[in-house]
């Protein structure tokens, strides 16, 4: 009867022991927790002063953020459909595809030889890696492929993505509808004003490479720049090497060189839409153009957009103004 006293009491001792451990363990982990949590929650704060770059959409249904990168690829993707005069639920399957596949950056990585925006595989005769990673090539082998698949219009955007990728996992495709349907609608020009982007960091000023760019997918918009054109000019009043602001050495009353002062000189260009349009197809036409403007502001140093009646600025983030239709569009470089 003693010893099984005793070796219960043995037993209530280890099992003491034990739960104690556990207690200081349970307690070093809260711990540790509460520092790492609060070591975060410092570094957030620290940064809260300076958020990210990105830009959004937003509808009824909620807002879609994305960041720069995303929201180049995304205007890329729709500007193509629009080029090929597909309708504005092409654009919507190729985002929700490409931000499935990839989460709409092009990497030169992924799943098997899977390469680019799509995940597309060289070994699948989609083409080379070289062409996969070219966005341009990328995206017209999407919507190649695309046109192709019966009733492609008109059935599930996943059914629609499914039939081109032949995805193991096809029902993934659907969560990303809503938000490539809200993108679509802002960047074909469905909705006004669709798109804003919350700009901080600054970049350098480069007309020339914004026009070198929109004249590639919009071509029958005409361009010209209030400083002036070269004799290369065409007739259509476009130039094809845009001139550049330069300093003088003239002096100041006070003598000095202006050539030793920053230059303060505004370009615009403007943009001007083919005639015989309608008031409709006149704003949705500006839309197109100006979203895609504004999804390549911070790589082309754009400081202010003006259409359709409208204004958006680096400073202010977000649209103002009403709406109405015009002929004509501004960019503003500083």
């Amino acid at each position: 009867m003693a010893r099984n006293e005793a070796n219960a009491g043995h037993a209530q001792t280890t099992r003491n022991t034990v739960l104690v451990a556990i207690a200081i363990i349970c307690v070093l982990a809260l711990a540790f927790t509460a520092v790492f949590v609060w070591s975060r929650s410092g570094s957030t704060r620290q940064t809260a002063s300076k958020p990210a770059d990105y830009c959004m959409t937003t509808t009824s249904s909620g807002s879609y953020p994305l960041s720069l990168t995303q929201t180049h690829n995304a205007s890329h993707i729709t500007a193509i459909a629009i080029g090929r005069g597909l309708p504005d639920h092409a654009a919507t399957v190729a985002i929700a595809t490409a931000m499935q596949e990839s989460k709409l950056v092009n990497l030169d990585y992924g799943d098997r030889d899977s390469v680019g925006l799509f995940q597309q595989r060289p070994s699948q005769g989609w083409g080379t890696i070289e062409q996969l990673m070219d966005e341009t090539y990328a995206t017209n082998a999407f919507y190649d492929a695309l046109v192709k698949v019966a009733n492609w219009q008109t059935i599930p955007v996943e059914d629609a993505a499914q039939a081109v990728q032949r995805s193991g996992y096809p029902d993934l495709y659907a969560q990303w509808d809503g938000m490539a349907r809200a993108w679509a609608s802002a960047m074909t020009g469905e909705v006004a004003a669709g798109i804003t982007c919350s700009i901080h960091s600054r970049s350098t000023a480069d007309p020339d490479g914004l026009v070198s760019a929109f004249r590639t997918l919009f071509p029958s918009i005409t361009i010209v720049r209030s400083l002036g054109l070269d004799d290369d000019s065409d007739s259509s009043g476009s130039s094809d090497s845009l001139n550049h602001a330069s300093t003088s050495n003239s002096a100041n009353s006070d003598g000095s060189s202006t050539a030793d002062q920053p230059s303060t000189v505004e370009t615009t260009l403007t943009f001007t839409l083919p005639a015989g349009l309608s008031t409709a197809e006149t704003k949705r036409r500006g839309w197109q153009a100006a979203t895609w403007m504004i999804a390549h502001a911070q790589q082309y140093g754009i400081d202010a957009i003006h259409a359709n009646g409208m204004d958006w600025t680096r400073k202010t983030g977000s649209w103002f103004g009403t709406e109405a239709a015009e002929q004509t569009l501004t960019v503003t470089f500083q």
